[in-house]
């Protein structure tokens, strides 16, 4: 698997451009027994043991825009792109894992689908997949998924049933004032001002919301006026909003748009609000979760698998599976490493072994249950 992570480190591609990462996995599952089939520059790898149910794993392929500025032997050969969120590692595992089943599926009793998904930092290609039908096609029970995870400690395996990623939103807020003089200030519209207010106010609304809902309500840029003494007549807000529950997400959203339409009725500005939703929040089957936790105390390894004391904030396109069919997403300590989506991130490859040691765990996983 080191090797996995090495070659596959020095080739990042972008989402839906993952030609020569999909090439070079190709190359190596092409003569396994399992029948292959491709979804744009994804892979589903389908070991077939005749059996009526099949247990499936996923990992992500696509890498970030990001110059990688590690001085290392394996450092990206593709300019401006970078595995700077640990998918290279993500896909060693699954090729650990394909390498095994080869020569060990038959003695278990159900079948195995491993999905090469193309795309997750970007444009969601777990909506891709999932457009292939595989979870009837190849009659899928459960799916499982890792992430490699800085600051948790290294080896350890963490998850939770119930949320552990977040549903995410971009907010873009753009509201028009009207510019003059500040020396005039009566005869214009303070942009700038009603931004503030606004932002207090939305602030509010999210602070009143009950502290047993994990959220995130957050403007990190704002962008208002041209000089001091002008009035400005435009504030930018750039807000991202998180949450796991539909309803509180919602509530969210739709708030911005009623506070919006108050301050445009009463103060005679005008609103232009963008939001780009992102992944779905990852949710995991708290059945299943405690079904494999169980299976894992049952072979002796009663702290092989960590509980989280709550979510993460952070979003992951796996969310759109886990409201499909019951699924458990788990996290692989990676120790104290850069944070993702860093310049400078990087793992020790030993923790591919643990993370491919808790996959086989799974396999034997009794998965004749009805969760959906």
């Amino acid at each position: 698997m080191e090797q996995y992570r090495i070659d596959l480190h020095q080739i990042p591609e972008l989402g839906f451009e993952e030609h020569q990462t999909q090439q070079y996995i190709l190359n190596h599952i092409k003569d396994f027994d399992c029948k292959i089939e491709l979804v744009k520059t994804g892979i589903l790898c389908f070991f077939d043991n005749n059996k009526k149910k099949t247990e499936a794993f996923r990992c992500d392929m696509d890498a970030l825009p990001i110059e990688e500025e590690n001085d290392v032997f394996y450092k990206s050969k593709n300019k401006g792109v970078m595995h700077a969120c640990g998918h290279d590692g993500h896909m060693a595992m699954m090729l650990g894992l394909a390498d095994y089943l080869n020569q060990n599926y038959k003695k278990y009793n159900h079948n195995f689908l491993l999905i090469f998904q193309p795309s997750e930092e970007e444009n969601c290609g777990a909506r891709t997949i999932l457009a292939s039908d595989f979870i009837n096609r190849y009659n899928v029970s459960c799916l499982f998924g890792f992430h490699l995870w800085p600051s948790l400690p290294f080896g350890n395996v963490y998850s939770r049933p119930g949320e552990i990623m977040a549903k995410s939103a971009e907010v873009n807020i753009k509201i028009k004032g009207k510019s003059c003089h500040v020396a005039n200030y009566e005869s214009g519209i303070d942009a700038l001002k009603y931004g503030a207010y606004f932002l207090k106010d939305i602030y509010k609304m999210e602070e009143s919301i009950d502290n047993k809902y994990f959220r995130l309500l957050k403007c990190g840029k704002m962008n208002a006026g041209t000089a001091r003494n002008i009035i400005a007549d435009s504030c930018e807000l750039y807000i991202t909003l998180r949450a796991y529950q539909l309803d509180i997400f919602n509530y969210m959203k739709n708030s911005l748009i009623d506070i919006a339409k108050e301050y445009e009725e009463k103060y005679s500005l005008k609103f232009d609000i963008e939001i780009n939703e992102g992944y779905d929040a990852v949710i995991n089957d708290a059945m299943l979760f405690d079904m494999v936790e169980s299976h894992l105390k049952g072979k002796g390894y009663t702290d092989m698998l960590n509980v989280l004391s709550k979510p993460v904030l952070q979003a992951e396109d796996f969310g759109v599976y886990t409201s499909h069919i019951p699924s458990v997403f788990f996290f692989l300590g990676v120790g104290d490493t850069k944070p993702l989506h860093n310049s400078l991130f990087d793992f020790d490859t030993k923790v591919l072994d643990k993370g491919l040691d808790f996959y086989k765990m799974l396999l034997d996983l009794d998965i004749n249950f009805n969760l959906k």
